[in-house]
């Protein structure tokens, strides 16, 4: 007996000095107490040590780009460490040149704070702002597309170029898409209230829940053009979870964080941005452009061609290809319509890749022709109706968001054509 008691006792202690070593280890490992973190060599910031350096100047209203959300795959919150950051990182290493790692660049994301620090980080990021909006419209314009309108509070105006973005944060926060998401289309749109319900039924989007547990950030395009005030308009796609083809159903895997939560939100809802970010702009020279867009994609576009076009009055040759599924893929087209009849150097062609029996779509099989657009794939609708007829293509200037895949095909094109690297600019964010 008095052998058990002693083992226990024993094995008690070990444990007990194992927890002790841990808790001492922790305390001299882990970054603990305030530092100085020392931006531009003027600002001086005190600050809890432990977190990012993208979330440490994020909470003191220094709102440096990410895309990704943090997670080091955009590499858009670079910036210069020049001391207290320790070595760079190899998850940081491949998205810089030896020059710029001489120089100190690091991505904000990955760098801990855990000592004074002296860091560097351009002038425009000063202009960056966040702010609690109202939301004053959220419509579906397209199956799994939602036009998502807020309004910054009175007496604030967003100071951006056309192309640029805004991250939007999101809480913790549960959305069950069946009890949360409205997916009605404007009031006036013809087919009513259960334009898109059929195919939330058939593809069972309304068992799918997100679950989000601890506050993050999104970056979205803006569809809205500099001089439509104090609006930022969004054109998101709800992201669904991968599809399991065995189990002929949605994988366990939480949908998209930003995208369920933008499609839950109601018009009164407060939503909390931030920007303007962004270097997808319109270059200022008099060369032929040529836009192409699909799906979500659309957001950039809308924002350059009504820039272009509402504000600038253009007399560059502009033409706009748009790429969707069927009719009921398609928003905005009156916009553009207008526009083309307005401005004679301005076409707006349409490419319908799968359109449904009730489209009626009349085929036209050259830029002339009578008809609704095109079928197939719109980088070959560009190609065969443009490209092969235009005397110089490696002169005309190139903007496209879409999907990955189209914008993996029109980089393709671009290249094919023989287009130089600086006439083309494309914007990753939209599809």
């Amino acid at each position: 007996m008095a052998t058990i008691i002693i083992s226990v006792v024993v094995f008690l202690m070990v444990v007990l000095l194992l927890v002790a070593l841990l808790l001492f280890a922790k305390a001299k490992l882990s970054p603990s107490g305030k530092v100085k973190i020392t931006v531009n060599g003027e600002r001086v910031i005190e600050t809890d040590a432990g977190g990012t350096l993208l979330s440490t100047l994020g909470n003191n209203k220094i709102f440096l780009p990410s895309a990704c959300g943090g997670g080091g795959t955009c590499a858009m919150c670079e910036c210069q460490v020049h001391s207290g950051g320790g070595e760079i990182l190899p998850t940081e290493k491949p998205y810089f040149s030896r020059k710029h790692i001489a120089e100190n660049y690091r991505l904000g994301c990955q760098v801990k704070v855990k000592q004074d620090m002296e860091v560097e980080i351009p002038a425009e990021i000063f202009g960056i702002k966040k702010w609690d909006c109202e939301v004053i419209s959220n419509y579906n314009v397209a199956t799994f597309i939602k036009a998502f309108t807020v309004k910054l509070p009175e007496g604030e105006n967003l100071d951006f170029q056309a192309g640029g973005y805004i991250q939007v944060d999101v809480p913790e926060i549960t959305v069950d898409f069946a009890k949360d998401i409205n997916i009605e289309p404007e009031p006036s749109d013809p087919l009513g209230p259960d334009k898109f319900k059929a195919d939330w039924d058939r593809f069972g989007l309304w068992s799918l829940k997100m679950v989000n547990t601890e506050p993050c950030f999104r970056a979205y395009s803006m569809a809205n053009h500099p001089a439509e005030g104090n609006i930022v308009m969004l054109t998101i796609r709800i992201a669904t979870p991968p599809w399991d083809r065995e189990k002929n159903n949605w994988m366990d895997v939480n949908p998209g964080i930003c995208s369920s939560f933008v499609f839950s939100r109601k018009v009164g809802d407060v939503v909390t941005i931030s920007g303007p970010y962004g270097e997808f702009f319109i270059k200022e020279t008099d060369s032929e452009m040529i836009y192409i867009g699909g799906g979500a994609g659309m957001a950039p576009m809308r924002s350059h061609l009504f820039h272009l076009f509402h504000t600038l009055k253009t007399g560059r040759k502009v033409t706009y290809w748009y790429g969707g599924r069927s009719r009921k893929e398609l928003f905005y087209e009156e916009d553009f319509r207008q526009i083309e009849r307005e401005f004679p150097n301005f076409k707006f062609y349409i490419v319908l890749s799968e359109p449904e029996e009730s489209d009626n779509w009349k085929e036209k099989k050259t830029i002339d022709d009578d008809g609704d657009g095109f079928l197939g794939f719109v980088h070959n609708a560009v190609i065969e109706h443009q490209l092969k007829v235009h005397e110089a293509p490696e002169d005309i200037e190139f903007y496209f968001c879409g999907p990955p895949m189209m914008n993996q095909a029109v980089i393709k094109m671009t290249d094919d054509w023989g287009i130089p690297p600086e006439n083309v600019a494309f914007d990753d964010f939209g599809g």
